[in-house]
């Protein structure tokens, strides 16, 4: 008997200790959007118009109580209208395959605030002539940061406003024409919304 009492005491402590942890629980989903860019560059004689973009890709979080860890996948198109001094304008499309890494904070329900590191494992550059898209180039892969905020309604309804950056500015920039751009930076606002399963 009092084996049992005591095996029964054990299985009731660790019980009321695995119910005192926070659950780990994984989430996931699908997010799209638009992007707002703003490409700049130091050379003053060049126009640059930027154009609006959008993205698209898979949310994942790992919770962990009020924090979680969301490493996420998106394709991200952005694009630009560029006049080089005495050249005449310029169309390019720039894709990408970003993968942001966030830490999401979730302290007041349904609010979330995140911030993170952004890698861009995959970055090529189109012209557009006509109708026709010509490859120009690809930019190795780099490091960026993204923060933000986002709000979940009824759920699964995800609303998340994002704004992205550059640590550092691309140098030597060659256009397709052979012409070279100093540091060329690229910021954007995004604004997506997503289903959460």
């Amino acid at each position: 008997m009092r084996k049992f009492v005591l095996t029964l005491l054990l299985v009731c402590a660790a019980w009321g200790a695995s119910a005192q942890r926070p659950r780990t629980m994984v989430e996931w989903g699908v997010i799209g959007g638009i992007n707002v860019p703003d490409y700049t560059t130091n050379m003053d004689a060049t126009d640059i118009r930027n154009k609006l973009g959008w993205q698209a890709g898979i949310v994942t979080a790992v919770k962990l109580g009020i924090i979680a860890v969301e490493p996420q996948i998106l394709y991200v198109r952005q694009g630009l209208r560029i006049r080089p001094d005495g050249a005449g304008e310029l169309n390019l499309k720039s894709n990408s395959i970003d993968v942001p890494v966030l830490a999401s904070f979730r302290l007041l329900s349904p609010l979330r605030i995140y911030a993170g590191p952004v890698f861009t494992v995959m970055n090529d550059c189109k012209l557009k002539t006509g109708g026709d898209l010509l490859d120009f180039g690809r930019i190795r892969p780099s490091l960026s940061y993204t923060v933000g905020a986002g709000v979940v309604l009824l759920r699964h309804l995800l609303i998340d406003v994002r704004y992205n950056g550059q640590f550092r500015s691309k140098h030597d920039v060659v256009l397709p024409d052979g012409r070279e751009l100093d540091k060329l930076r690229t910021y954007n606002v995004a604004l997506s919304v997503g289903y959460i399963f």
